[in-house]
């Protein structure tokens, strides 16, 4: 995944910038890297800042009746989960000094904010991702609700070294699906607050920027457990794909709907493995165009797409 710099301009780089025209096309591959994104569910919370949900624990039974005799209660038991909405923002100065010169200053301020954009956006992904309630303000994301081998959710692969992870969701409503707060933006909203004055990082004093705020309004709801599910401890050296393959066919055959609205998120390395096989052509797995994505590895019916944030290098789960 490329990697941007969100270091301050300096006006060497304003000059190289001076001729870039098109800032949407870096947001456009930006958003064709990010999959999730893409193929996520996103509902409005039904609490203002919070979502609460209804999950079964414990589904009612009818039973056999005689006439004349009673009709029995079916009575299920259910608990209550609510799942925060929280604010994720940054703020992008352009010291208005580095357009001294530059032709065209909308093109060089857009291409500053559009860098700055890709490691927010980055940024937010990996809070998405590994967000814990201690550090993401009560929101608790997707690793860390799937941190245990002992979750029923969790297969543990079996690796010791060069840990990596895949996700396996089933996104809907009686499934899992991202939250945005009623009434505001879904996904990356942005306002351009003009001309500012700021305080300047070395502490020797004030100047003067263009400032644009960007903010995420989001969170996460699992309605039902098996829409979620985490295949851990993959060793991206020396897997057998054909065992990761089999581990899959039995989660997928768990997910609420078959699978039919599921998709697999791994990084490039556990997809790779799992492209290799499309070598044999008696494997399952085929690259596919879909609609709106383009070529897409499938397994069966179940896309595999790339979440970059997913590292190689994980703490073995236990």
């Amino acid at each position: 995944m490329a990697t941007f710099s969100t270091d301050k301009m300096n006006l060497m780089e304003a000059y190289r910038r001076a001729g870039y025209e098109n800032p949407e096309v870096l947001l456009g591959e930006l958003m064709q890297q990010n999959d999730l994104l893409r193929t996520a569910a996103v509902a409005p919370a039904n609490k203002g800042f919070y979502n609460e949900t209804l999950r079964a624990i414990q589904l009612g039974e009818g039973k056999v009746t005689r006439i004349n005799g009673g009709i029995p209660d079916i009575s299920s038991k259910t608990d209550k989960v609510s799942d925060p909405v929280i604010s994720f923002e940054g703020a992008s100065y352009v010291d208005i000094r580095i357009f001294d010169g530059v032709d065209d200053l909308d093109a060089v301020r857009n291409s500053e904010d559009a860098m700055n954009l890709a490691g927010f956006s980055n940024s937010w992904n990996k809070l998405l991702l590994e967000g814990t309630p201690k550090d993401a303000a009560g929101y608790t994301g997707i690793m860390a609700r799937r941190n245990k081998a002992s979750n029923p959710n969790v297969k543990d692969f079996g690796g010791s070294a060069n840990l990596s992870s895949a996700y396996i969701i089933e996104w809907g409503n009686t499934g899992t699906r991202l939250l945005y707060a009623k009434h505001s933006t879904p996904g990356i909203s942005s306002v351009d607050m003009g001309r500012v004055k700021v305080d300047a990082q070395d502490g020797s004093g004030k100047y003067w920027a263009f400032e644009r705020d960007y903010k995420i309004m989001f969170g996460l709801s699992v309605r039902t457990e098996n829409s979620l599910w985490r295949i851990a401890n993959i060793d991206t050296e020396s897997t057998d794909a054909s065992k990761l393959l089999s581990m899959i066919i039995k989660i997928k055959n768990k997910l609420p709907s078959r699978g039919r609205t599921g998709f697999m998120y791994c990084n490039t390395d556990v997809k790779s493995l799992i492209e290799i096989l499309t070598l044999d052509k008696a494997s399952n797995v085929r690259t596919v165009e879909i609609e709106n994505y383009g070529p897409v590895t499938q397994f069966l019916q179940l896309p595999i797409m790339t979440m970059d944030a997913i590292g190689s290098e994980e703490t073995k789960v236990s």
